[in-house]
């Protein structure tokens, strides 16, 4: 009979690609997975391993001098919001419309963070979730021994 914790770790091990599982070196395990919008990144004790269409990126946290976490506003979202409004005439509906959409695209930033490593001449950019790029953040900064952002 197996037990709940071993058959959950099956299953994270089920949720690692091969690609990254050829990467790890023995005694190396993931220690998180962060999925975000067009890539994966696996956190392990010595690096994060970042996976976008098929490729991978290896970055040790003694690599990493820093990390920016960026966000702007949702410019086409304003700009239609914009349009709705002005072209509203006489009816109530687009205005409000407008102001709605205005509103949206000030309030839903799309979020970014960047991480700048030492030999890369580009930042490695990830782009997820508050709610997933927070926790990457933390854990980054943890081993890192420097606090997060």
């Amino acid at each position: 009979m197996t037990s709940p914790e071993s058959t959950r770790k099956r299953d994270d091990q089920n949720l690692i690609p091969g690609v990254v599982k050829q990467l790890l070196s023995s005694g190396e395990d993931v220690e998180a997975r962060y999925e975000l919008r067009a890539s994966e990144a696996y956190a392990t004790p010595k690096r994060l391993i970042v996976v976008r269409n098929g490729e991978t990126t290896n970055i040790g946290y003694d690599r990493i001098a820093t990390i920016r976490d960026t966000s702007k506003p949702n410019v086409w979202l304003i700009l239609f919001g914009v349009a709705l409004f002005a072209f509203g005439g006489t009816s109530l509906m687009f205005p409000a419309a407008g102001a709605a959409l205005i509103l949206l695209g000030v309030l839903l930033r799309p979020r970014k963070m960047e991480i700048f490593v030492t030999g890369l001449k580009e930042p490695v950019v990830l782009d997820g979730a508050r709610e997933v790029l927070g926790p990457l953040s933390r854990k980054i900064a943890e081993k890192r021994g420097r606090p997060s952002l």
